[in-house]
Parts: structure tokens; sequence; C-alpha cells
């Protein structure tokens, strides 16, 4: 079994589950202690019995839940080099022997799931995104980017299922109500990907195994999830992919396990 849950997803808290055989990996821990292991055991985990924390960078929605649920459960915790720094004295507070470092490009084995974390542009001290392989599966989580260029297009096609950032519609940023700085960093190199952005990306790297894609990290202010789904399976159809599924990761629930292939 190769399987994945959204347990939270948007700008008030990121969380995924990765699951294969006897590995689960929780994937940040943007939402609280409590809602963590509540939308684990929903799942049926135990979060004594993770395998490991992974987190792709330091932003509040993404480490909220970390320090306490550090403190709670026992589990192994792997971030780059440069999140450890911005994550302060937290490798102190849990424990050294817990605390294990990332390289952008240098796969982990966590058991049968080899993760491979791929350095990203968003504006966070060592952001890293994830392509996890098991069973000749792959999964790949990609949120907070600010863009994809070649390389990431790269790493990340021909996957079997996608989360992939689809922020904001750009329409509704540039008239929203957010200050123009916090627009401009949206928009830029080192921010979100947009619906659109979302939906070309998507029309370059998928392949004939592609079997599910889940929208995650929208806006709670600048999109929508129907307006997302339009927008991308708009630029899908121009490619003649429209049979593919489309899912949004819901902001305050978990989504099914799905599985990957």
């Amino acid at each position: 079994m190769f399987s994945f849950s959204v347990l939270a997803s948007g700008s008030s808290g990121n969380a995924v589950l990765v699951w294969a055989d006897d590995v689960r990996l929780l994937i940040d821990a943007g939402i609280s202690a409590r809602r963590l292991d509540r939308s684990l055991q929903q799942h049926g985990v135990n979060p004594d019995q993770l395998t490991a924390v992974v987190v792709t960078h330091e932003h509040r929605d993404h480490v909220h839940g970390l320090r306490v649920f550090a403190r709670r459960h026992a589990v192994p915790i792997w971030a780059t080099g440069g999140t450890w720094t911005e994550l302060g004295d937290l490798s102190t507070e849990v424990g050294s022997e817990r605390c294990f470092t990332l390289t952008a490009g240098k796969v982990v084995y966590f058991g049968g799931v080899a993760a491979e974390p791929v350095a990203v542009s968003h504006d966070a001290r060592e952001p890293v995104m994830f392509c996890f392989h098991h069973g000749g599966k792959k999964l790949v989580l990609a949120t907070d980017l600010g863009f994809v260029g070649d390389r990431l297009r790269g790493a990340i096609a021909d996957a079997d299922a996608y989360i992939l950032e689809s922020n904001h519609d750009v329409g509704m940023l540039r008239a929203g109500t957010y200050p123009w700085h916090l627009k401009r960093r949206i928009l830029g190199d080192k921010g979100h990907l947009s619906n659109e952005a979302a939906g070309e990306t998507l029309a370059e790297v998928i392949g004939n195994r592609t079997t599910r894609v889940v929208l995650a990290h929208l806006s709670e202010e600048n999109n929508a999830p129907e307006v997302a789904k339009t927008a991308v399976r708009a630029i899908l159809m121009q490619e003649g992919l429209e049979h593919l599924p489309i899912e949004v990761a819901p902001r305050h629930e978990s989504t099914p396990l799905y599985a990957v292939g």
C-alpha cells in the first residue's frame, strides 16, 4: 500500500500523511498538535508510531504545531540545515539525537520509501519540496513555489499522483484587500503559484501513469475551490487531459487516504 492524505492545507496550516506499508511520514506540522493527533488517529495512525516528521520549511503555517507535537511524541524530525537554523532551539529542546538534516538533491530512505528533497524558490531559509518513491510509484508534494523552472519540472515529471500548490487567482489577488507589499510577495518568484501557473505546470509534467491531482495551499481570500478547479481543468482540457480527476484539499479537514497509482 502506498497512499497519502492531506490533513490540512492553506495559509492557516499544512500537514500531509504519507503511508507506505509500515512507513508513516508526517510532512509538516502546521496545525495544532491536538488536531494533528486527531487527524492521524482518524486514519488509524498512532502518532507515537510515526516513522518521522519531515519539515519543508520554517514558515508558521508549516510548523505551528511542531514544537508541542515533538514534545508529546518521540519521533525523529528531519529538516534542512537552513530550516533548523530558523527553528531556533527546537533541536536542543527535543534532543539532538532525534534531529536529522536534509540536503536538497540527496535522497533519504525511510524503510522502503525514498524521499527526494528538491530545492524550491520561496522566501524561506532553505525550503524544499518532495518526491516520494515506493514500489515503482511516485508521489509529488510541491507547495510554496515562487515559480517552476526547468530543473523542478524535470524532478516532478511523470508522477503517479500530485499534491500541487494552486494558491491564488491573480485577478482576485490584485483586486483584494491585501497590502501591495504582500501582493507583490505572493506574485513574485519567491511567492506562491497561481491557478494558471499550476495548470500550466501540470500540463507539462503529468504523464501516462498520472492518476490523481490534488490542488493544495489555496488562499482563503484570493481563491476558491471551484475557481481553482475550473482554471486548472480548462488548461488541462486544452492539452486533452480532461480525464484526470482533480481534487482540492480542504482547509480544515483531512482528505481520504488516496492510493498512489
